[in-house]
């Protein structure tokens, strides 16, 4: 793949939103021209009733899965969160999958007959069901209507695509019932022979932000931005029952706001700005577990818009690409 200066390059994405019944969730998944579906995330943040926010993360592939953490999110946002669960061998499940068809649409078997734990995944367009070690994790996470941002990044050095769909949370982990949460199911695409590790899409990444909150009168107001090198953005908004809003590049602005205490910086605060909105982001829970081996830390918050309606509740997170990404004030 030839090397290219991402941040010097006039990189255009192309963004809309869609609802999850139209998705295709085989391996075959062909959404995106000429790329393949490389790599899918399974993703919550999760209050539950005994009054702890936990982060869950499971990566899979067309034939394995290895990178998994669920963790408690501390409060103390300079408090590394504490690790529950974490994928090896006496610990849940890691190594090959295969892809069956299920009533729901697609099924993850284990293939790795002497792991010690169970792993039971499907997914659909009405729910993705995900259960993990006899009862550690059994969430269901339900897509939003017209929730599933996303993007295609054609041009040097190699086209890329990118899904993420935004979903309710309901279940339990360790046994205690989830009270409220927000989730999803994240996809790359990439190039025949690429792996999306090293496809443009890794290389564009420097801060990503998801968020859903309920209003008052029971409406879903969902957001996913992307801040990238040079120029480069996407966001998308969404609250039921008006038009969605869809902004990418310059159109798109930001300020993030870093903190240092000793040796240790993070940012807590920012700020987006988009489609003549503008939102704002603070860190209430620190997130920020050793993670899929690249660097990335992420932080838990309240998103609200500048002169919105307040929401009753909110989920927000902040995923930080440390090698990266830099304050912007």
């Amino acid at each position: 793949m030839p090397d290219l200066d991402v941040s010097k390059a006039n990189i255009i994405p192309y963004v809309h939103l869609a609802d999850a019944s139209v998705q295709d969730y085989s391996t075959q998944d062909g959404q995106f021209p000429g790329l393949h579906n490389d790599l899918l995330f399974l993703w919550a943040m999760a209050d539950t009733e005994d009054g702890k926010r936990y982060e869950l993360i499971r990566m899979l592939s067309s034939g394995g899965t290895f990178d998994f953490i669920v963790h408690e999110c501390s409060t103390d946002l300079w408090a590394h969160p504490t690790t529950v669960r974490f994928p090896y061998e006496s610990d849940l499940y890691w190594g090959p999958i295969v892809w069956a068809d299920s009533r729901a649409g697609r099924a993850a078997i284990p293939v790795n007959f002497s792991a010690k734990h169970s792993l039971s995944i499907s997914l659909g367009p009405a729910a993705y069901v995900w259960k993990e070690d006899d009862g550690l994790v059994e969430v269901v996470l339900t897509p939003l209507p017209m929730n599933v941002t996303a993007i295609y990044v054609p041009g040097l050095p190699d086209d890329v695509g990118y899904t993420s769909s935004g979903c309710t949370v309901a279940g339990s982990i360790a046994g205690s019932r989830i009270t409220g949460g927000y989730g999803g199911l994240d996809r790359m695409y990439c190039l025949p022979g690429l792996s999306a590790w090293v496809s443009k899409i890794a290389k564009l990444e420097h801060y990503w932000f998801v968020w859903g909150s309920i209003l008052e009168d029971g409406r879903w107001e969902t957001g996913n931005a992307m801040l990238g090198a040079g120029d480069y953005a996407t966001a998308t908004f969404h609250r039921e029952g008006e038009s969605p809003v869809i902004a990418t590049n310059g159109d798109v602005s930001s300020k993030i706001v870093w903190e240092t205490k000793g040796e240790v910086s993070q940012p807590r605060l920012a700020t987006l700005t988009f489609g003549g909105r503008t939102f704002n982001f603070e860190g209430t829970h620190n997130a920020a577990a050793a993670a899929v081996s690249l660097g990335i830390a992420w932080l838990h918050g309240t998103m609200q818009e500048e002169g919105g309606p307040t929401p009753v509740r909110s989920w927000s997170t902040m995923e930080i690409i440390k090698s990266r990404a830099t304050s912007r004030e």
